[in-house]
């Protein structure tokens, strides 16, 4: 397996010339849990400043998966709610989904 110059772990950044989105992907997994958030050059002032706040980000993840070791499900949760913005649909309340032997 041969390291990529100038990798950081867990971060990617996006730079296709087609995408509306230029910027860095965060994404972290453990044991089949997966915590991802993208860090717009637009929405932080350009690439470094993208780099920095997905690092920052990063780091904070990191913390939790650390105070939580044998509870990544748990740890990447409290990541969520921290760290993710509001968004509408987290205001919904869950619904009961049918299976077809119920319809």
């Amino acid at each position: 397996m041969s390291k990529r110059r100038n990798s950081i772990r867990n971060i990617t950044r996006f730079t296709y010339k087609t995408a509306s989105f230029q910027g860095w992907r965060l994404a972290v997994c453990r044991h089949h849990v997966n915590f991802v958030r993208y860090f717009s050059d637009l929405e932080y002032g350009g690439e470094a400043e993208a780099l920095a706040a997905a690092l920052a980000v990063r780091e904070q993840v990191y913390a939790y998966l650390e105070a939580y070791p044998y509870e990544p499900k748990r740890a990447m949760e409290l990541c969520r709610r921290e760290l993710l913005p509001e968004s509408p649909s987290r205001r919904l309340t869950p619904r009961r989904i049918r299976h077809r032997d119920e319809l």
